[in-house]
C-alpha cells in the first residue's frame, strides 16, 4: 500500500510540470523577428519634380505626394526626397525618353526596388538611398485630357 501511495504521489508531481508546458496556441512571445534573407519590395513614390534635370545628373528630386506601402517613410520624410538614377533607370513619357526630357513640376511616377530589411526599422530622417528603376511621366497624359 506505501509503494501504491509513493508511486501516485511520485506521477502527480511529474504531471503538474508537464502539463504547465504545453506549447501555447497562437503567435508565441516575443519581439519582432530578425530579418533573414534578401527580399526585395517595390517602392512607388508618386510626386512632382522639384528640379529641372540635366541629361548627366545622377539624381533627381521628388516632392512626395503619394506612396505604397514600402515608401510611407519617404513622405514623412523632410522634401523634397532625392532618388538616385542611374545607366538602367527607365524613363516613360508618352514614348520612350532621357532624363533630360524630364521638366520641373512634372507629374511622375518612380518605381525602385529595396530590401524590405532596410525599409523595416528606417527613421524618416534618414531613409536608404533609392535608385530609380523606371520614372513614369504623367503629366503628357493629364495635358492631353483636358
Amino acid at each position: 500500500m506505501k509503494k501504491l501511495i509513493t508511486l501516485m504521489l511520485v506521477g502527480a508531481a511529474l504531471a503538474v510540470p508537464a502539463a504547465t508546458a504545453a506549447p501555447m496556441k497562437g503567435k508565441p512571445p516575443g519581439g519582432t523577428k530578425p530579418c533573414h534573407g534578401k527580399a526585395k519590395v517595390m517602392v512607388v513614390l508618386k510626386g512632382t519634380l522639384a528640379n529641372d534635370p540635366a541629361a548627366g545628373d545622377t539624381s533627381l528630386m521628388l516632392t512626395v505626394l503619394n506612396t505604397n506601402r514600402w515608401g510611407r517613410g519617404y513622405k514623412a520624410a523632410t522634401q523634397p526626397v532625392t532618388v538616385n538614377v542611374d545607366g538602367s533607370t527607365r524613363y516613360v513619357k508618352g514614348a520612350p525618353a532621357s532624363l533630360d526630357m524630364l521638366a520641373l513640376n512634372d507629374q511622375v511616377v518612380v518605381k525602385g526596388k529595396l530590401s524590405r530589411c532596410d525599409l523595416r526599422d528606417a527613421d524618416p530622417a534618414a531613409m536608404p538611398a533609392l535608385t530609380a528603376k523606371m520614372v513614369v511621366d504623367q503629366t503628357v497624359a493629364t495635358a492631353e485630357a483636358t
